[in-house]
């Protein structure tokens, strides 16, 4: 008797991809560089750090960490910055004070996430959520681990 074919074509390309996408906990990580000129703008642009995954898919974010690197002369004004789900302003990682873009050093402060109700296919962005950044030239550097996930809707 033999035994070739008994799980019903599953090497079959579409069947292996149906399971991969039932099992698939990959953790994935993007790197966006922030400009000085992103930084003050991100009040009203918000910079985009993961493209939206597609329908019926969703993004959870795993952590991420914010490098900035002082420059010449520190930023004034400003105001707490957070990743956020793309056009919602739902926070899904905690802050990163203004206070460190201001300062005159480097430095290196990771965010976790947040309890979140999440929405289909939207990216994951930064943004300044409360005031515009001002006069300075440092740049930064978001590192963000994520998931992408099934909504199974």
């Amino acid at each position: 008797m033999s035994t070739i074919n008994t799980y019903n074509n599953i090497f079959r390309s579409d069947k292996l991809e149906e399971k991969f996408n039932e099992v698939d906990e990959t953790i994935y990580v993007e790197e966006v560089a922030l400009t000085a000129a992103n930084l003050i703008a991100m009040y009203t642009t918000p910079v985009q750090l993961v493209a939206a995954p597609g329908a019926g898919k969703f993004l959870e974010v795993v952590s991420a960490s914010v490098v900035f690197d002082y420059g010449t002369t520190q930023f004034t004004g400003g105001g707490a910055v957070v990743i956020e789900e793309e056009t919602s302003q739902t926070a899904l990682t905690g802050t990163v004070a203004a206070a460190v873009i201001q300062a005159a050093a480097d430095s290196i402060t990771k965010v976790i996430p947040v309890a979140a109700t999440l929405v289909a296919n939207k990216g994951i962005f930064i943004s300044n959520a409360t005031a515009v950044f001002a006069a300075g030239d440092g740049v930064a550097r978001v590192k963000v681990a994520y998931r992408t996930h099934d909504t199974g809707l």
